[in-house]
């Protein structure tokens, strides 16, 4: 049985996520996902939230080198929460609207040594 995850954003619009823990694999598809943990009081927080063309490549074999999984690990992250979205113009949307609705600190730029938004 998987967990899901509704975020609003910015708009008010409410998205619902399955969420996984680290190191689940994923499928080619596009679709947005944040990095979150779950905290004490059972709630979830978003700590990165990007799009991609593959969630896979992205989240599996590109790891690596994703600089906001690298901040996300250090604010706490435990799971990975993903939304298959089809189009690229409707996943940076979705992003956006995230983003700017959650604030999440390991998007914000300088945070750790970073910057905002690296996909």
């Amino acid at each position: 049985m998987s967990m899901t995850v509704t975020w609003t954003g910015h708009s008010g619009s409410r998205y619902r996520f399955d969420v996984f823990p680290v190191g689940t694999p994923f499928n080619p598809i596009s679709g947005v996902y944040i990095f979150c943990r779950q905290i004490a009081s059972g709630s979830w927080e978003a700590l990165y939230v990007g799009e991609t063309q593959s969630l896979e490549q992205r989240l599996n074999t590109g790891i690596g080198s994703h600089q906001g999984y690298a901040r996300a690990a250090r604010f706490g992250m435990t799971h990975i929460a993903a939304i298959a979205v089809a189009g690229d113009a409707e996943s940076l949307r979705i992003e956006t609207d995230l983003r700017y609705g959650l604030n999440p600190s390991a998007n914000a730029q300088n945070a750790l040594g970073g910057f905002a938004n690296e996909q």
